[in-house]
């Protein structure tokens, strides 16, 4: 599946696409033992509205793109970052991760090369690392089991922490509401 970007029209933005369609496999060879959602984009579409699963759903939707197998989690930052899919929001959300502690070869490899290719964005991409180390750890959290939790409250937890152990207390609660309906 081709990755597409938005709004690419310069040479610059194209040779970027590019060496992201070409570094799409290296990054799924290195994230072998990452196991797919079992879950459809249809069947996101039914989650209550205001869920973080019909929120991914709408966004997939309106940005006409479909669930990248292995990958969703990226999309679901989308949702909870607020970004769009132009280059400069795409690289935010990868110097979001850096920020809040993913520090993958993808990651180092995409961010050196924007800082190259988009100077004029350093600013962006400085406040988008910032916005990462304020957040709580959300980098490696299994988003796949929170699709019910509401967006708003999710993004609470995770961009607007008071403390570093809110998001674990917030899952054990939902958890605990399932367990009780």
């Amino acid at each position: 599946m081709e990755i597409t970007l938005t709004q690419r029209t310069s040479f610059r933005e194209r040779l970027a696409g590019m060496i992201v369609n070409f570094s799409k496999p290296i990054y799924f060879l290195l994230r072998y033992k990452r196991k797919a959602w079992k879950i459809t984009q249809e069947e996101l579409s039914a989650f209550p509205e205001n869920s973080l699963g019909k929120d991914l759903s709408n966004f997939l939707t309106s940005n006409n793109i479909q669930l990248m197998p292995k990958a969703e989690f990226h999309d679901v930052y989308h949702v909870l970052l607020g970004y769009g899919t132009s280059m400069r929001e795409e690289t935010c959300i990868q110097f979001v991760s850096m920020g809040n502690g993913k520090y993958s070869l993808p990651h180092l490899a995409a961010n050196f090369t924007s800082l190259l290719f988009y100077p004029e964005y350093w600013g962006d991409f400085k406040q988008a690392f910032l916005r990462g180390r304020k957040a709580a750890r959300f980098h490696d959290v299994d988003f796949e089991n929170l699709l019910k939790m509401p967006t708003s409250r999710l993004r609470e937890c995770l961009l607007h922490k008071k403390d570093r152990y809110i998001l674990g207390l917030f899952v054990l609660q939902f958890f605990c509401s399932i367990l009780e309906n």
